[in-house]
């Protein structure tokens, strides 16, 4: 009975080393990242907001994003495509809801898709701090996202990466 119970531990060992290996593998894979710049601002002030993806070894066809952020602080003024769809990507969503504070976007790569896709900008936010806009720490947020790859399936596990915006006044 002991050989079995050694034998027991030795895969359920193994097992659990397997799954902890899969799960930093994904550590390592596709993520997306808010980038501010900059990341402090004066009521009144513009600044953007870089939506930057890291493909790790994905080819990346589509992507949707849905963003949250406080309107009683800030309004979105533009999005851009950015250059990591190609050129001339398909439009898909563009839904700003600036009394709500959320942007739901998406796009579709024209074309062929490599794989890897190299990192690049999804999008490029515009965001207007308002004049009454307090002092403090504001988060920017995805509140969901969606990719797929070069056969048009879903790609999970991806890394979700906000931002924070300080307003000084």
């Amino acid at each position: 009975m002991k050989l079995a119970n050694r034998w027991l531990i030795i895969i359920l060992t193994v097992v659990c080393l397997s799954l902890l290996a899969v799960s930093c593998a994904g550590l390592r894979g596709t993520s997306i990242a808010l980038i501010p710049s900059p990341q402090e601002v004066k009521p009144g002030e513009q600044f953007e907001i870089k939506v930057q993806v890291e493909p790790g070894k994905q080819g990346i066809s589509a992507i949707e994003i849905n963003l949250s952020f406080d309107p009683q602080a800030m309004q979105i003024i533009e999005v851009k495509p950015g250059t990591l769809l190609g050129e001339r990507p398909l439009s898909g969503i563009l839904n700003i809801d600036n009394e709500a504070g959320t942007l739901s976007y998406s796009l579709a790569r024209i074309g062929e898709t490599d794989v890897p896709t190299l990192t690049g900008t999804f999008a490029v936010i515009t965001f207007q701090m308002l004049d009454w806009a307090q002092g403090g720490n504001y988060e920017l947020s995805f509140t969901g996202v969606g990719f797929t790859n070069e056969d048009f399936e879903d790609i999970v596990g991806i890394q979700l990466k906000g931002a924070n915006i300080k307003i000084r006044t």
